[in-house]
């Protein structure tokens, strides 16, 4: 490497962590709005299995942008076209669950977060 960062690295890794952000965001302010209802799903409690899967999938944004960074352009273009793609999906079906109208936008503008980040990976 010469030195010189290809911007689109970048801007990828950028789109990754304000993906993150908005994922952040909306989880602390249905804390503020429900609590400790926050973490229940159909009023009990999440399990060890549910939590770990929301930690993998929060973690999957972080990932990729340390991957943009650190990978291979050719594995980092389809890593980033495959994630923003299976995060597109996991949150189409799951947007109906939030009733809040500051989460379906924030579910909203991750979606179309992801479009652009998988087209501009698909771009790359």
């Amino acid at each position: 490497m010469n030195g010189n960062m290809d911007p689109r690295r970048i801007q990828l890794a950028a789109c990754w962590v304000a993906l993150m952000l908005i994922y952040l965001l909306g989880d602390v302010l249905r804390l503020y709005e429900k609590g400790q209802a926050a973490a229940l799903i159909d009023g009990k409690p999440m399990t060890q299995t549910q939590l770990m899967m929301a930690a993998l999938l929060m973690l999957t944004p972080i990932l990729l942008a340390l991957g943009m960074v650190f990978l291979p352009q050719g594995i980092a273009s389809w890593a980033s076209l495959i994630g923003a793609a299976a995060l597109l999906v996991i949150n189409v079906f799951g947007i109906a669950s939030y009733s809040g109208l500051f989460d379906r936008v924030l579910i909203g503008l991750s979606l179309a977060l992801n479009v652009f980040t998988a087209v501009w990976a698909w771009q790359w």
